[in-house]
């Protein structure tokens, strides 16, 4: 099921941006976010509930879409700092919005 999303999601990004670097870049920062995500449970020994599994989820969207802003900055011909910078002021925006409603 999950190799079936991860192959889901690699062809759409590779439709969107019709390249076959850039899904492999972005799916690339996935697992460090699920691997993060997991180790800060066990630091602060926190259970596995539902609404962490939730937090989980949400944090690796908010990886994904950093990464996809992040690649699309670099093609609008930003150095890779710029790009960096202005996908995490984008996210962090987005984040905020999103915890204030």
């Amino acid at each position: 099921m999950i190799l079936a999303a991860i192959v889901t999601v690699y062809i759409v990004l590779g439709v969107l941006y019709e390249s076959f670097v850039h899904p492999i870049t972005i799916l690339s920062t996935l697992p460090s976010a699920s691997v993060g995500a997991l180790l800060a449970l066990l630091v602060s020994a926190a259970s596995s509930t539902f609404i962490a599994i939730i937090g989980i989820v949400l944090l690796i969207g908010i990886v994904k879409k950093n990464a996809i802003m992040m690649i699309d900055f670099r093609a609008g011909g930003r150095s890779v700092s710029t790009a960096s910078r202005r996908a995490r002021r984008s996210t962090r925006r987005a984040c905020c919005a999103s915890a204030r409603s």
